[in-house]
C-alpha cells in the first residue's frame, strides 16, 4: 500500500510571519540551565542587559529589582560583575547572587534600606558587597516579617546606622559574612530561631545618638533561640549589646580590643542566656568584658577573659537602683579564666542565688588600668588575693589562683599546658569533658 502526498505552496509572507512569531516566543522564556533542569530556575542580571529582555544568559535583565520582581518564586539571580542600585524582594524563594568570580557590588542610592527581604519565606543573598545606607536608620541589608532567609558570604559595610538588620522573624541565618564600618553591624529585634555564624564583625564604631552605635551585635528583646557561634569580633567598642533579650546561646566566639557584652533593659528582663566558650582578650586598647545587670538563670562558663582594665565581670543587683537593671537572680560564673587584669567588681546585695565557682583568676602584673588588683567588692574595696576575695565574699570556695598554663598566651593559643592546675578544676556541667572533672576555661586538655 503507498500514499501519495500532495505538495502544498505557502506563501513566503506567512513563511516569515510563522518565523517570527516562533522567535518571540521563545525569546520570551529563558534558556534552560542545569539549574533548570534540577527543578530551579536561573536568571541573569548584567549591566549589559535590559529589563524588557527574558532575564536568560544571553539576553540578562538589567537591574536587580526589575529581576526580583519578574521571576517566578524559588529562582536564582545570578547577577554579573559591575555596580548596581539597591532592591526589595517581596516575592518567596528568591536567592541573589553574585555570578562565579563576580565582583558585584550594590549601592543605594539614598534609600533608607539597600536591600530589603520584606514578608517572604527562604531565598537570600549570597557573594554580594553592600555598601550601606546614609540615611539615619537605615541599613545595609534589612529582613523584615521573613522566614528561613539566609544572608551569606556578603560584605554589609559603610552604613550610617545598621549593618545588617533582623525584625520579627524567624530562622534566618546569617554566616560567612563581612561586616564592617557601621554604626552597629548587625541588629537584631525580637528574632526567634536566628543562627548568627563565622562572620567577621569589626571596626564597627561610628556614633548613630545616645542609645545606638559603636557595636558589633545588638539584641532587642528576642525571645526564641538566637545561637551566636564561630564568629569573630574585633574592634568594636561594644561588641554585644544585650537589651531585654531572652535564650541568646553566645558559643565558641572570639573577642579582641572592645568591650565583650553589655546587658540592660527598658523593662523586658534578659533570662536563660547563656556565654559558654568563649574566647575575649583586651587588645591594644583601653577595654573591659562583661557588665551583667539584666542577667536572670544565666550561664558563663567555660570562657577565658584576658587583661582587661577595670573588670573582666562588673556584676550588680540591677533591682537595687541601677540604671537599665532587671533581675540576676540565678546567675552562674563557672569555671572561667580571668587573667592580667582585675578579674571581678562586684556590686553590695547580689542575691543569694547568685553562683559565682570553680574560676581560676590570676594577676600576673599586667599593664590594665587596675593591674594591680584581683577584684574589687563594693564595701571593702580591692582584694588582692583570691583567700581574700573568698574571705569578702563567700564566692570562689573553689577557685584557682594561679597562672593557667597557657600553651602561648601571647600568641593567642590559650590550650592549656600537660601541668595546669585549670584541669579538671572545673564545676561538672552538662556539657561533655574528658578527665575525672571538667577542665577551667575555653579548652579541655586533649
Amino acid at each position: 500500500m503507498s500514499f501519495s502526498v500532495q505538495k502544498m505552496t505557502v506563501p513566503l509572507v506567512l513563511v516569515a510571519a510563522f518565523a517570527l512569531a516562533a522567535a518571540l516566543f521563545v525569546a520570551s522564556f529563558p534558556e534552560p540551565s542545569r539549574a533548570q533542569a534540577s527543578g530551579r530556575h536561573v536568571f541573569y542580571v548584567a549591566r549589559s542587559g535590559h529589563d524588557s529582555a527574558g532575564g536568560s544568559s544571553k539576553h540578562p535583565f538589567r537591574t536587580v529589582q526589575h529581576a526580583v520582581r519578574a521571576v517566578p518564586a524559588g529562582s536564582l539571580i545570578r547577577v554579573r560583575r559591575g555596580t548596581y542600585r539597591g532592591f526589595e524582594v517581596k516575592h518567596n524563594g528568591i536567592t541573589v547572587a553574585a555570578a562565579p568570580g563576580a565582583k558585584v557590588h550594590i549601592r543605594g542610592g539614598g534609600d533608607e534600606d539597600v536591600v530589603q527581604f520584606t514578608d517572604v519565606r527562604n531565598g537570600g543573598l549570597r557573594g554580594l558587597k553592600v555598601l550601606g545606607s546614609d540615611v539615619q536608620y537605615g541599613s545595609a541589608v534589612k529582613v523584615t516579617d521573613s522566614q528561613g532567609v539566609r544572608i551569606h558570604h556578603i560584605s554589609a559595610y559603610g552604613s550610617r546606622t545598621f549593618g545588617i538588620v533582623v525584625v520579627d522573624s524567624r530562622g534566618v541565618k546569617l554566616d560567612h559574612n563581612n561586616i564592617f564600618h557601621n554604626a552597629s553591624g548587625i541588629e537584631e529585634r525580637r528574632a526567634k530561631n536566628l543562627r548568627i555564624v563565622a562572620n567577621d564583625i569589626h571596626d564597627n564604631t561610628k556614633e548613630v545618638d545616645s542609645g545606638r552605635g559603636q557595636e558589633g551585635i545588638t539584641f532587642y528583646e528576642s525571645t526564641g533561640r538566637v545561637e551566636v557561634s564561630g564568629n569573630h569580633f574585633h574592634n568594636n567598642r561594644t561588641h554585644l549589646e544585650v537589651y531585654g533579650a531572652s535564650h541568646l546561646v553566645i558559643h565558641g566566639n572570639s573577642f579582641r580590643a572592645g568591650q565583650v557584652m553589655e546587658t540592660g533593659t527598658g523593662g523586658q528582663g534578659c533570662r536563660h542566656n547563656k556565654f559558654v566558650r568563649n574566647v575575649a582578650t583586651r587588645g591594644s586598647t583601653h577595654s573591659n568584658g562583661m557588665i551583667l545587670r539584666c542577667a536572670k538563670d544565666m550561664l558563663v562558663a567555660q570562657n577565658v577573659f584576658d587583661g582587661f582594665d577595670d573588670f573582666g565581670l562588673y556584676i550588680v543587683n540591677g533591682l537595687r537602683g541601677v540604671s537599665y537593671g532587671a533581675s540576676i537572680a540565678g546567675l552562674r560564673v563557672l569555671n572561667n579564666i580571668v587573667v592580667g587584669g582585675r578579674a571581678y567588681s562586684l556590686g553590695a546585695h547580689l542575691p543569694r542565688s547568685v553562683t559565682i565557682d570553680h574560676n581560676l583568676i590570676n594577676n600576673d602584673g599586667s599593664k590594665a588600668a587596675y593591674g594591680d588588683h584581683l577584684a574589687y567588692v563594693d564595701g571593702p574595696g580591692n582584694a588582692e588575693t583570691l583567700r581574700q576575695f573568698t574571705r569578702w565574699t563567700g564566692f570562689d570556695k573553689h577557685g584557682v589562683g594561679r597562672s593557667p598554663m597557657f600553651v602561648n598566651r601571647s600568641g593567642g593559643n590559650f590550650h592549656l599546658r600537660a601541668h595546669s592546675p585549670a584541669i579538671n578544676s572545673g564545676a561538672v556541667l552538662a556539657s561533655p569533658y574528658k578527665g575525672r572533672r571538667p577542665d577551667i576555661g575555653r579548652y579541655e586538655r586533649r
